[in-house]
């Protein structure tokens, strides 16, 4: 049996670091410390609901990459055909590219900029945000490397900073609990979409270990898996320390709203020195997801066309889009996010969860009508967010067993996937039979 051949472990760290950073945007710093602050003394549930999306899925989600040696584009085209996989895989690249990089950029502005530099004009902190991400994302072989060497250690450290201190000396204790903390975490980790980022990174990272000369399928995958695993563990005690932070010292600001939220406790557990920390912290979150993300997409559009559109037009197109787009601002653009998000993942899971399965090609068929399901229910949800609560899907899944943790998907897609892989098998049984005769 061939040995694997597995990078580095200095290398690892720092693709594993860009990795991490990539992730841990402005959604992984607004909406864990309004999650504790919310849930109280349910805090340590609502956690574990925010890391079973954000982290496990992130790990799932590379794993999948790992298992199939292929990006999304492969993955769905292998489900939903050649136009049909690229469409969808198309669908959540403009996602990130049409709502995430403004959002990460006007949440620059709002949230570390204006608070210190009132004065200076929203445009203009856009403007200095997406050279400055097009610089680092304007040569692909050197992307992760100035993000996981320069930019996620800064990061990385002024987070611990922060977490130390709230971890040691909380502002409050966690107040009275409130009901259903699993689903609450789950639905808030929903807006990082981190699990579908990382089925977009994961191709990224393939394309990366190209670059570095790690070209077998079976060295791959354990590069991969390997730097999934530490990414997802840096998101998941990321994620439940703010969790804790927003439980304890978010209670002593209880008035405060989202992303608000964030920024007062800094400033009440480090004074002006946490504000400066707190705007270090998310411009540099921000910065490096927003320019993973152009550079994602740069290699993703490339693949899929097969070359057709290059990487660097692609990159300077993104960047234009985010630029301009990100001077909406940073409520509408979560409006604007959730129910594409919502509509999306019920399908992402269970593209990452087959995936796993290195047989895949037995079970494909399956997956396609399974796929079909998890977006019509994703729909009704998508609905409900547009004011149609009374909508018959959203009606039905929260009929079904899991309805109320929303995972009324769950059972019908598995129990149609089972069907059609069993009526596939018995076809083929008497078809089998048939020729036999």
């Amino acid at each position: 049996m061939q040995k694997r051949s597995l990078l580095p472990l200095g290398v690892i760290a720092v693709i594993s670091a860009a990795m991490f950073s990539s992730h841990f945007g402005v959604g992984d710093l607004i909406f864990p410390p309004i999650l504790g602050r919310d849930m109280g003394t349910n805090w340590h549930v609502a956690a574990l609901g925010y890391m079973l999306i954000n982290s496990v899925g992130v790990w799932l989600a590379y794993l999948a990459c790992a298992h199939q040696n292929k990006s999304l584009t492969g993955i769905a085209s292998g489900i939903l055909g050649k136009i049909g996989g690229k469409i969808y895989t198309a669908i959540p690249i403009l996602i990130t590219v049409f709502f995430i990089l403004p959002r990460v950029s006007s949440a620059t502005h709002e949230m570390a900029i204006a608070p210190l530099l009132p004065q200076v004009p929203l445009w203009v902190t856009l403007a200095l945000f997406f050279l400055l991400s097009l610089y680092i994302a304007a040569t692909r072989a050197k992307v992760i490397d100035k993000i996981g060497k320069v930019l996620a250690p800064a990061l990385i450290i002024f987070v611990v900073i922060l977490a130390v201190k709230g971890i040691f000396t909380p502002l409050q204790s966690p107040q009275a609990s409130a009901p259903a903390p699993l689903k609450e975490g789950m639905l808030n980790a929903y807006n990082t979409m981190n699990a579908i980022a990382a089925l977009l990174f994961g191709g990224w990272v393939l394309h990366e270990l190209n670059i570095r000369n790690i070209t077998t399928k079976e060295d791959k995958d354990i590069n991969l898996n390997v730097i999934g695993i530490l990414t997802a563990v840096l998101l998941g005690i990321t994620s439940t320390v703010l969790v804790y932070l927003g439980a304890s010292s978010g209670a002593a600001f209880p008035e405060a709203s989202i992303g608000v939220l964030s920024t007062e406790i800094a400033n009440g557990l480090l004074g002006t020195t946490g504000l400066f920390s707190f705007a270090i912290i998310m411009t540099l979150s921000c910065l490096t997801t927003a320019a993973a993300i152009i550079s994602m997409a740069g290699d993703m559009f490339s693949e899929m066309t097969g070359g057709k559109l290059k990487y660097r037009p692609v990159v300077i197109a993104a960047t234009i889009a985010g630029f301009v787009l990100g001077l909406v601002g940073l409520s509408r653009i979560v409006n604007y996010t959730v129910p594409w998000l919502v509509l999306l993942y019920p399908s992402i899971v269970v593209i990452i969860l087959s995936s796993l399965y290195y047989h895949f090609d037995r079970i494909k068929h399956a997956v396609t009508a399974g796929v079909a399901l998890a977006l019509l229910f994703g729909l009704g949800d998508m609905l409900s967010f547009y004011g149609m609560t009374t909508n018959p899907i959203s009606q039905l899944s929260s009929a079904m067993p899991l309805g109320k943790h929303g995972l009324g998907w769950v059972l019908p897609v598995l129990l149609v996937m089972l069907l059609t892989w069993l009526s596939l098998r018995l076809r083929a049984a008497l078809t089998s039979s048939g020729k036999d005769a």
